[in-house]
């Protein structure tokens, strides 16, 4: 690899061997700055660290990883590896009608909008209220991008309503994920990737690149099981080792904070989101019955090869296992938990979003004053990823007749889940947190028996959970000192097929 030189580093390399030269000879070259061999030095100089810089480019345009932006698009037009366009979100939003059981026409060309000004395309023509008088809509944004990716609960307004119907409309549901064009780097690694795995016209690697180049819905990753038949309905584990068939397993992008597994893709009508289920528009692609955004057509090229008939292969979505967490930490005395975890109190029933009420006298004078301090509150998985939430407390208020202690606390997600206990908080929660679903999020669907997963285990996308490396991301978070995981016991691999373990309930202290 060439490396370029400066300008200065070129003229005062020449101007020594000018002045060897001269000096040979029995004479004295002039290279004081100024001096026509200093000019005449620098202006080679600028000119051969160009020559260098354009030298060290074309050494670095041989491979995609280190090309130029112009060099990973030659390469992508070669080899006919397209890069990932930017795509739109498309959502779910509840509309709600003057009355119930009524059909309401939606006018073409109706669309909602965002505060930042993005516009959103509503897709029917019509809806249907229940006996609620609510109907949900199907809605594409008229751009593309990250940016146009709602949060169930966003509130979205009528350009112009369509008669009988509110001016506006909850998202409900996230179909697919809005995402910006492919990046570079992304590009390069795709294409370096299926360079070392020559495309076969269909080995494992054109079917992971088949389920990747549909756009109808996020899939960031593909695992593919070559020679696994697929199961008569899915979920299932399906049959190895037969001859003609292949399994694709689609994964969504990261969960993070949110308690929809988005790793879920999502399966048939593009919004519901159905462990293991088969993703009927991704084969339809395959088939060449629809384009890779999902739509129809009659013009689109069958990717299977006709060597395999159909139905021998499936793309699915994963399935997922729960698994709790639960880590003793050694933390820094700024990190300190607020309480010795022994003296947990126990949650009461009577506990709701604005109160947490606990057994015994946990008040002034009580066996551990709680009042103002940080704790961990459990509301449910399903409300809140993790499950326990930070809260703190106000002044506790004990009542010697029913034994309980009352605080309250600003309001909660959703109101406390009992029976379950108080626990003390850290100050780094939320940065143990964001350790553990990266954590999970990294990880990849199980092998099959034999096993035949492609990327392999070694390679990407581990699916045991390793209770070292878990502690490990915890010993890197601030605040952290030390880290043992005591649940799950040993290490932990999904107890079936295409399997990945999702976070349960996670809890730490000391």
């Amino acid at each position: 690899m060439i490396t370029p030189r400066t300008p200065a580093e070129i003229r005062d390399t020449l101007l020594g061997y000018w002045s060897a030269e001269y000096a040979a000879r029995g004479e004295t070259l002039l290279v004081a700055a100024g001096s026509d061999a200093y000019v005449l030095a620098g202006v080679i100089g600028v000119v051969q660290a160009l020559v260098d810089q354009q030298g060290q480019q074309i050494a670095r345009d041989i491979f995609p990883l280190s090309a130029s932006d112009e060099g990973v698009a030659r390469f992508g037009d070669q080899y006919g590896i397209a890069q990932r366009p930017a795509t739109a979100a498309a959502l779910s939003a509840q509309v709600t009608g003057a009355s119930a059981a009524t059909t309401y026409a939606i006018p073409a060309g109706t669309q909602l909008s965002w505060t930042d000004g993005l516009l959103y395309d509503v897709l029917d023509t019509s809806v249907t209220t229940d006996v609620s008088k609510h109907a949900t809509i199907t809605i594409r944004c008229s751009t593309t991008g990250s940016t146009t990716t709602r949060a169930v609960g966003d509130v979205l307004t009528f350009q112009s309503a369509p008669a009988g119907l509110n001016p506006t409309a909850p998202v409900t549901a996230v179909g697919t994920v809005g995402e910006d064009a492919e990046s570079y780097q992304a590009w390069a690694a795709r294409i370096t990737a299926r360079l070392q795995e020559r495309p076969a016209s269909g080995n494992r690697s054109d079917w992971a690149a088949w389920a990747l180049s549909y756009t109808g819905t996020s899939i960031v990753d593909a695992y593919v099981y070559p020679l696994l038949q697929p199961p008569a309905s899915t979920p299932g584990n399906g049959t190895a080792n037969v001859l003609g068939c292949v399994t694709v397993v689609a994964v969504g992008p990261a969960q993070g904070d949110s308690t929809t597994n988005t790793r879920i893709v999502p399966a048939n009508d593009g919004v519901v989101r159905v462990d293991g289920g088969t993703l009927l528009r991704v084969v339809g692609y395959i088939e060449g019955d629809r384009t890779a955004n999902g739509d129809l057509t009659t013009q689109g090229t069958q990717l299977r090869p006709v060597t395999m008939a159909y139905g021998d292969y499936t793309v699915e979505a994963i399935n997922t296992q729960p698994q709790n967490v639960e880590a003793v930490l050694t933390v820094t005395d700024a990190n300190a938990f607020s309480f010795a975890y022994a003296s947990s109190p126990g949650l009461s029933g009577t506990s709701d979003a604005t109160h947490v009420v606990v057994s015994g006298n946990y008040g002034p004078g009580g066996v551990v004053d709680l009042s103002g301090l940080s704790v961990l509150v459990y509301i449910g998985t399903a409300n809140y990823r993790g499950g326990y939430y930070r809260t703190t407390l106000g002044a506790g208020s004990y009542n010697g007749g029913t034994g309980l202690t009352t605080f309250e606390v600003d309001e909660l997600p959703h109101a406390p889940v009992a029976p379950s206990f108080v626990y003390p908080a850290t100050p780094c929660w939320e940065a143990i947190r964001a350790a553990t679903f990266d954590y999970f999020d990294g990880l990849g669907p199980s092998d099959s028996s034999p096993p035949s997963r492609w990327p392999t285990q070694d390679a990407q996308g581990r699916s045991t959970l390793y209770r070292s490396a878990l502690a490990g991301r915890y010993t890197q978070t601030d605040g952290v000192l030390a880290a043992s995981i005591s649940t799950p016991g040993t290490d932990t691999t999904p107890s079936t097929w295409k399997t990945v373990l999702t976070l349960g309930s996670l809890l730490v202290h000391a």
